[in-house]
């Protein structure tokens, strides 16, 4: 009997807290961009970072190849391994209030990404259009969690990345023919 009252006791002096009130939103940076010389070969190197919640996503490219252009996001958490063949994991994101996109992308550790040119450019033109990103995916222990990306400025930072890049070709189908 005096197990239950110290246990009510307890609980009577416990700290309520409130399920409703969601953490405190960070507030939306713009994107930055960092280009970089190899000081051996000469080849411009550029990644465009959006940061928020201590993770990250980066676009990156190598100049002058656009096939080495890949979208990467840097996880706090451990991300599942992917299938034993390809090394993929599904990932599913979302832009503002459009459609969630799912598919498979590449993971080691707490990175996943992807460099399919289609797919990389119908990325970067929801992330310059949007306001909102959140990515969904699974750590090691099989559990979902979402991360959110608020959206600042990100046009100068891929304007940038692209121009360094040098692709004349695809440069004009995600920031125009300048």
């Amino acid at each position: 009997m005096l197990s239950i009252a110290l246990a009510f006791a307890a609980i009577q002096a416990a700290p309520a807290y409130s399920a409703a009130a969601p953490p405190a939103a960070e507030p939306a940076q713009p994107m930055t961009v960092e280009v970089v010389r190899d000081p051996i070969n000469d080849r411009l190197r550029a990644t465009a970072t959006l940061r928020a919640n201590g993770e990250r996503i980066e676009i990156r490219c190598r100049a002058p190849d656009w096939g080495d252009v890949s979208v990467q996001y840097h996880s706090r958490r451990w991300i599942a391994r992917g299938n034993f063949l390809s090394g993929q994991q599904p990932v599913t994101y979302r832009f503002d209030r459009h459609a969630p996109v799912r598919s498979l992308w590449h993971v080691s550790e707490r990175t996943a990404s992807f460099d399919n040119r289609n797919r990389v450019i119908r990325f970067v033109r929801a992330l310059m259009d949007a306001r909102l990103l959140v990515l969904r995916t699974r750590n090691i222990e099989n559990r979902t969690f979402d991360a959110t990306f608020p959206i600042g400025e990100t046009r100068p930072a891929i304007t940038e990345l692209l121009h360094t890049c040098g692709s004349s070709r695809l440069n004009p189908q995600l920031i125009g023919g300048e």
